[in-house]
């Protein structure tokens, strides 16, 4: 399967669009529901908007492809180490829940 890099950039515009509508979407349901503000889903969704910003950057910018690899792979290990933090709080409440 092909995808055009033009189809692959304008999807990177609309996964940027989106985070940054959920984000702040988050952040005044948080803010009016005294709930607190930066928990660790938060603290991934902002490193996955700085790794999308970052690519987003590379199309105007010509960086060099050591540094580019070296941010973007960081920026990816940080976000699947969040996802695995994330889903293992989950599982610890579940099981919290099940023995009660």
């Amino acid at each position: 399967m092909y995808f055009s890099p033009e189809f692959l950039q304008n999807s990177l515009y609309v996964v940027a669009a989106v985070l940054i509508i959920f984000m702040i979407g988050v952040s005044i349901y948080k803010i009016s529901h005294n709930i607190k503000f930066w928990d660790k889903s938060f603290s991934l969704a902002a490193v996955v908007l700085l790794n999308v910003l970052y690519s987003l950057l590379e199309r105007f910018v010509n960086l060099p492809y050591e540094l580019s690899s070296v941010v973007t792979g960081g920026l990816s290990l940080v976000s699947l180490g969040y996802v695995v933090v994330i889903l293992w709080d989950l599982h610890k409440q579940k099981k919290t829940l099940n023995n009660k």
